[in-house]
């Protein structure tokens, strides 16, 4: 039955099945499966973080590429613009060198005329026009180098603008650099941190771990010293009921005793009786009566020594007993002291329980607090993807001032460039302006060396000149100027037809490479915009590792101080338990080493029994099991007979 009721205990059953008993000492009822939960999001985390952390540097790559792809376009598209400059002035001069060749062409068409005509230099219309078409192009030579030489100037403002915006971009660029360097040194810094946590979460978590299992070993061990106590009670009520009986025995012996003692007597006073009151018969009958006196004081005897002997016997097993009973009843008071004891352990036991629950109804309280803690510090965590967004966005915008204040710069060297390219087109066209002034003062003094010619040839031959009063030129000259004219108008045509065209291939190819930009910007777009969801998930799987840690770590903060506080009363309770046992289990050794004085019964177990007690001293009161074994009696069988005989007789 005993064995029966051992088994039916929950605590031999395992955790698993008896979540309540297990509940009691830890919130969390399987570690094993929590453990490889936790486990597994850790590895997932971490294969996130590695494929993200595996896909950042192609993504830049690719984003650095698609950058150099597109100050490549920039710079074709900077460079068509400066063609089609270049061709717009190169236009522009093959307009006005077309519109002078024209006048020209006119004018020489006009004089020749004139002199067909025979009219004189200071009367000719043509020689007025070409000096002030002369006059025109010298004023408009001097106003443009004027335009050139002001816009020479502002050119140079420009440029000095210029410059100062470079020098500002160039400290925006290093700063930004130097703020992008800080950013790094912050999020290395943030990667060691992040290292150290996991690993001292790593410890801390194999600790609690080891902490649970001890905790649950313990309260086994508890368990199971609880139900040896239970049946050595019973055990020791048992024996104490058959001391009961066996005292009950004695007492019926007692009584049987002093009846056959009384009867004894009674025999010895009937003997001396019949012995005194015989009378003499005859002698005959007298040797029979003397016979058969004979033989009934022989019978009476022997009745007699039976009897003392019985007497002495039981005398003999009554002082035994007395020996056993004052020895059970030592026995039954050590076991009284002990059941006592073992009541009162059990009182500071149930005093235990009652200050374990109130500990466990303090820590769910504790925990309540923990989860509503928890819940700040998650939605603290939610905010923390924030700033870390923000610091990206930061770092980001740190990395676009400097990709800017490098645009900036090169769009400085460029407008320099352009600048320069325009300034050196000034100066050119001041260069073919002044050409042009040359060439027409040129003209003018022709014109004037002709026009004296033409004067002195009328002062000198002023009679012989012709009727017609005009200039005769050979056919051949005028076929030939003719030509000269033809053949410069063709000319000035095919280069306004190829300045033309060179526009137009210059506007297809600023068409081309404004295409070729847009689709750069398209793919850089797709490319960051890929970049961006790398680094979202990058972030997420930091954050979430980073959630993890910090939750595990306050877990062990808050288990470390708890423990702290729950150590001091428990340590004091087990000692003062402890020390309750050591010294019960020292009155009880004391009392085993006085055993009862030996009788010799009859039978082989007449001996009476030690007490044996062992006990562990490492675990105090909970680890402490006692062997107790009671004495086992066997009694003896009593002999009826002689008292079956005496009531016979």
């Amino acid at each position: 039955m005993d064995e029966e009721k051992v088994g039916d205990n929950p605590t031999s059953l395992p955790p698993e099945a008896n979540p309540d008993a297990v509940s009691k000492f830890g919130v969390i009822i399987n570690w094993k499966t929590h453990k490889a939960q936790t486990s597994e999001r850790r590895d997932y985390i971490e294969q996130e973080l590695e494929k993200a952390e595996q896909e950042i540097p192609v993504f830049k790559q690719k984003s650095e590429l698609a950058e150099q792809e597109k100050e490549q376009a920039l710079r074709d598209l900077d460079s068509t613009k400066r063609l089609i400059q270049e061709l717009k002035l190169n236009l522009e001069r093959a307009q006005t060198e077309e519109r002078q060749a024209k006048q020209d062409s006119e004018l020489a068409h006009l004089r020749v005329q004139e002199m067909e005509q025979g009219i004189a230099d200071e009367s000719s219309v043509a020689a007025k026009t070409q000096l002030e078409v002369a006059k025109a192009r010298h004023q408009a030579a001097a106003s443009e180098l004027i335009t050139a030489t002001n816009e020479l100037e502002e050119t140079r403002k420009d440029y000095q603008v210029l410059i100062a915006e470079r020098d500002a971009a160039i400290q925006k660029a290093q700063e930004a650099v130097s703020a992008a360097k800080q950013v790094e040194r912050q999020v290395e810094d943030l990667t060691i941190q992040l290292i150290a946590t996991k690993e001292s979460i790593e410890s801390t978590h194999a600790s609690h771990l080891e902490a649970e299992e001890q905790r649950y070993q313990e309260a086994k061990d508890r368990d199971q010293d609880a139900i040896d106590l239970d049946v050595k009670l019973k055990h020791t009520e048992d024996e104490l009921e058959k001391v009961k009986e066996q005292i009950m025995l004695a007492k019926d012996l007692r009584t049987k005793l002093e009846t056959s003692s009384g009867l004894l007597c009674s025999l010895k006073d009937e003997l001396a009786v019949y012995m005194q009151g015989k009378v003499p018969e005859v002698e005959d009958n007298e040797q029979f009566t003397r016979k058969d006196i004979q033989s009934g004081v022989a019978n009476a005897q022997k009745t007699i020594g039976d009897v003392k002997a019985e007497i002495e016997r039981t005398s003999k097993e009554i002082m035994r007993l007395k020996t056993d009973v004052t020895a059970l009843t030592a026995k039954l008071e050590s076991e009284k002291k002990v059941l006592t004891n073992v009541r009162k352990q059990k009182g500071l036991g149930a005093g235990a329980v009652v200050n374990l629950e109130s500990e466990l109804k303090r820590t769910r309280l504790e925990l309540d607090n923990i989860r509503k803690r928890e819940k700040e510090a998650r939605e603290k965590l939610v905010e923390l993807p924030k700033q870390l967004r923000k610091a990206g966005e930061e770092a980001e915008k740190a990395r676009l001032l400097a990709k800017g204040g490098r645009l900036q710069m090169e769009k400085a060297k460029g407008a320099a460039d352009e600048a320069k390219t325009g300034v050196n087109a000034v100066l050119s066209r001041i260069a073919e302006i002044q050409k042009q002034i040359d060439a027409a003062r040129a003209q003018e003094q022709i014109a004037l060396g002709a026009i004296n010619a033409l004067h002195e040839s009328e002062a000198s031959h002023g009679q012989k000149e012709d009727v017609k009063g005009g200039v005769c030129v050979s056919l051949q000259e005028y076929y030939e100027m003719g030509k000269r004219a033809y053949a410069a108008e063709v000319a000035a045509n095919q280069r306004v037809e190829e300045a033309a065209a060179r526009i137009d291939e210059a506007k297809d190819s600023e068409m081309q490479s404004l295409n070729k930009l847009t689709q750069l910007n398209l793919e850089n777009a797709s490319r960051q915009n890929e970049l961006n969801n790398a680094l979202e998930r990058a972030d997420m799987a930091r954050v979430s590792t980073v959630n993890i840690q910090e939750e595990l770590k306050k877990r062990k903060g808050e288990n470390d101080s708890e423990t702290q506080k729950q150590e001091a009363p428990r340590v004091g309770l087990f000692k003062r338990l402890s020390q309750k046992g050591s010294h019960d289990a020292a009155s009880t050794s004391a009392t085993q080493r006085n055993p009862a004085p030996k009788t010799n019964g009859v039978g082989p177990d007449g001996n009476s029994n030690t007490d044996e007690s062992t006990s562990d001293g490492k675990g105090g009161f909970f680890r402490r099991r006692r062997k107790i074994v009671m004495p086992k009696l066997n009694l003896i069988s009593l002999k009826k007979r002689p008292f079956s005989r005496n009531s016979n007789s």
